[in-house]
């Protein structure tokens, strides 16, 4: 006993230690000033984007305690074509409305009130005047420059909550990363001490922002709950007796179809989706010049070629328009068809490496998840990726299991496959190259099993120019197009976004959040750490297939619109599985209220981005654009 608690001594002194590196971090948030972008985000109103106050603005700066801090705002005294100094009126909390006259001072500092929160003050130009030597008549008041919070501790006092807020997650933070230091060999309590260290750095990282650490708090906390949900498992009961996953599929196959053939003719045969155009124009180049040369390679060519068979099956059955008409529709009916397909596959990758409930579990969220649903509806390539991903590592996981290493070689081809769905689809040669240590389910390999993991590698070229031949016959127009694709990638759509600008979270929160529900969401992160935590190589593998395109996907710069949420399409069904793992071990759980919560976590996982996808449904016949135009 004595020796437990001494044991348990370091963690508690790196958990005390947690609560210091968050004053500090917090203070040191808090302390900054308010300048430039950051200035923006917390001025509404009558503010233009160089920072003049109009009529009316209102400065709201939330996580400071009212009270302690007061509020300092910096005045410009730049007045060119004025006949006197800038005078403004200030408010704080709703209080009575104080001028000022910026003749004295640029600065004026406002005291708070006890129940002032968020700090708030209403701030209101009393004399105008038009800049000389400017043409247009703008009408001036007054130049906001800065806000800062300070005070007579000479750093910001942050809210009681916000500071709970912090401890909590630089705890979780530190224990989590002692965890996985442990699990690799590596000393857990120094690693522990190491990310608190690091944590320091977050003051920089987060630019004055606090609520950038929101969505890495939500994961962080989100692993470390699930390792400790593993540890109170308690004696597992036996899960031979779980059935009713086939039963699961055909409700998920039936359901899924459903919400993907609802509406998939939408605003046809206008073109509402910017990225259709270009692929049904490649499209009628090849018809037109009776060629399977599409002159465009800004993507791979497999979606193409798939499109233009299906839309040639159409026309072949009779279906009513022009070829260039129907192949919008027949491109959807592709993405539809893959769509539906990814289910089958994350049921049959489900129960190969768990069980067949967890793999119809899996593919009844899969069905319901309303970013799959949505990006199955589009001419697009990401639906039809994942499907090809997905049989990928079906493959590999049964040339593992049933020992047969020539499935490598189709394993290789499919990766190739993959490359030819998208280009990022080349990161899949990982899968195929990493059987030998799937087979000996160690860090030592498999030395029988090398070659053919290295014979998989070499033939996944192939499958790329088996779905893309003209990358090689048209070698010029494939390397312009690829370049551009490539530099497009680094520089982004509109903005440039990096990843630790967003502390690698930002597909996490504007993708993933909203992609599946936040609840779903936040209900993965806890599956990730359960998983983590049991680190069987099964779980391991889940892990890892969610992260091989998520983390890629936060590297690149393209992030903002359109839609760039489709970018981590593959990671779904590795999260869903996730999920109906974590679903299925809690429902044998000895403990009787983990068994009586699984059933009802699993209505609930399955209702909230039903109940999304079925209002997406419903607003996408009727699209708001048709209806304008009537």
């Amino acid at each position: 006993m004595k020796r437990s608690l001494a044991s348990r001594r370091p963690l508690a002194l790196i958990v005390l230690c947690a609560l210091v590196v968050a004053v500090f971090v917090g203070s040191s948030i808090s302390e900054r000033a308010f300048r430039g972008s950051a200035l923006q985000r917390i001025v509404s109103g009558d503010f233009s984007s160089d920072g003049w106050i109009g009529e009316r603005a209102v400065v709201s700066v939330p996580g400071f305690l009212g009270g302690v801090n007061w509020i300092e705002l910096r005045f410009g005294s730049a007045r060119v074509g004025a006949t006197e100094p800038a005078r403004v009126a200030l408010a704080v909390c709703g209080g009575e409305e104080r001028e000022f006259d910026l003749a004295q001072s640029a600065v004026v500092r406002l005291p708070t009130g006890v129940s002032c929160s968020p700090i708030e003050v209403t701030a209101r130009a009393l004399n105008f005047f038009t800049p000389s030597g400017e043409r247009n008549a703008r009408q001036l008041g007054v130049q906001l420059q800065g806000v800062s919070i300070a005070s007579p501790f000479k750093l910001a006092v942050v809210e009681p909550f916000l500071l709970a807020a912090l401890f909590v997650f630089f705890a979780a933070l530190a224990l989590l990363t002692a965890f996985v230091a442990a699990q690799v060999g590596l000393p857990g309590l120094a690693s522990g001490w190491a990310a608190l260290a690091g944590s320091v750095a977050f003051v920089a990282l987060v630019e004055s922002d606090p609520e950038k650490l929101a969505p890495l708090a939500v994961v962080v906390i989100g692993a470390v709950s699930g390792m400790a949900l593993y540890s109170v498992r308690g004696r597992a009961e036996s899960r031979a007796t779980l059935t009713g996953g086939v039963t699961l599929l055909w409700v998920a196959l039936l359901v899924g179809a459903y919400l993907r053939l609802y509406g998939i003719r939408f605003g046809l045969p206008s073109n509402f989706h910017p990225d259709e155009v270009p692929k049904v124009n490649a499209i009628m180049r090849m018809v037109d010049g009776k060629t399977l040369d599409p002159q465009y390679f800004l993507h791979p060519s497999l979606l193409l070629y798939l499109t233009y068979g299906t839309n040639t099956l159409l026309h072949l059955f009779g279906i009513d328009g022009t070829f260039r008409e129907t192949a919008f529709f027949a491109g959807r009916l592709v993405s539809a068809t893959a769509g539906l397909a990814s289910i089958v596959l994350t049921y049959l990758i489900g129960s190969r490496l768990f069980s067949r409930q967890t793999g119809g579990m899996a593919a009844c969220l899969l069905a319901v998840f309303p970013l799959h649903v949505t990006c199955s509806r589009y001419l697009k390539e990401d639906s039809l990726l994942t499907f090809v991903v997905l049989l990928c590592v079906l493959i590999t996981v049964l040339a593992v299991q049933t020992r047969r290493r020539a499935l490598l070689l189709l394993a290789g081809v499919l990766a190739g496959c993959t490359a030819g769905t998208k280009y990022s689809g080349i990161l899949m040669v990982v899968v195929p190259a990493s059987a030998p240590w799937l087979v000996s389910r160690s860090i030592k390999p498999d030395l029988r099993w090398i070659p053919w993991a290295c014979a998989a590698c070499l033939i996944a070229p192939l499958g790329f120019l088996m779905t893309t031949p003209y990358a090689l016959l048209n070698s010029a127009k494939f390397i312009k197009d690829f370049s551009s694709e490539s530099h497009h990638m680094q520089t982004g759509h509109t903005v440039t976004i990096t990843a630790w600008s967003q502390l690698w979270m930002y597909h996490f929160w504007r993708s993933i959040w909203p992609g599946i529900s936040g609840v779903v969401a936040a209900a993965a992160c806890i599956a990730f750490g359960f998983l983590l935590r049991r680190g069987r190589l099964e779980d391991l593998i889940v892990i890892g297939m969610a992260l091989l395109f998520y983390l890629p996907a936060e590297y690149v710069k393209a992030k903002p619109a359109p839609q760039p949420e489709r970018y981590i399409l593959p990671c779904l069904p590795f999260i869903a599985i996730g999920l109906a793992e974590l679903l299925g071990s809690m429902k044998v759980y000895s403990q009787r209220a983990l068994r009586v919560a699984a059933p009802v976590c699993a209505l609930l996982f399955l209702a909230l981005p039903l109940v999304r996808s079925v209002q997406l449904a419903q607003e996408v016949r009727n699209d708001t654009r048709d209806q304008m135009a009537t």
